[in-house]
């Protein structure tokens, strides 16, 4: 009976203990949704001016050359979007990223690397704002990741068929 009244209390404790760990803000989710698009966002105008300056094939370059305008134009429209929700987004979220050393030293590889970057980096973007379009808690950024992904899942359909060229 002593062991039985231990375990109710021990498991009474437990109950106590967990309900006093404090659940995540909503809206932090919507400001990791905003970094996390920042800086993908970021990545591909960083690596598009990079794709410009070294790829070899004319639809490598043409793809960096989309993604440099398209990335920066969402870059702009997500920041006063991150305003617009009063969210502040990080200096490492929007300052200027480098490109991917494999990129930068990729010498007569580049277009190959370059392909692979794009697609890996374009299934996950896609993955990012589909599930924040269908999970997110704020309309408006979950209207802005849903207006987003036609032209994200476009870059993803351009780099495949780019890649499937290359083989």
């Amino acid at each position: 009976m002593k062991k039985l009244i231990l375990i109710l209390i021990s498991s009474l404790g437990v109950d106590t203990v967990r309900a006093q760990i404090p659940q995540p803000d909503p809206d932090t989710t919507v400001k990791h949704f905003l970094i996390v698009a920042s800086i993908k966002n970021l990545q591909e105008v960083s690596a598009g001016q990079l794709a410009l300056q070294k790829a070899r094939r004319p639809d490598v370059k043409a793809f960096g050359q989309m993604m440099v305008k398209d990335h920066g134009d969402a870059e702009q429209k997500l920041l006063a979007l991150a305003k617009s929700r009063n969210v502040t987004l990080p200096p490492a979220a929007t300052g200027g990223i480098n490109p991917d050393l494999l990129l930068v030293n990729a010498g007569g590889n580049f277009d190959e690397h370059y392909v692979h970057s794009m697609v890996a980096g374009h299934l996950n973007t896609v993955e990012v704002f589909q599930n924040y379009a269908t999970t997110g808690k704020d309309p408006v950024v979950k209207a802005f990741a849903t207006q987003m992904l036609p032209t994200l899942k476009k870059h993803l359909d351009d780099i495949k068929a780019i890649e499937e060229k290359m083989r």
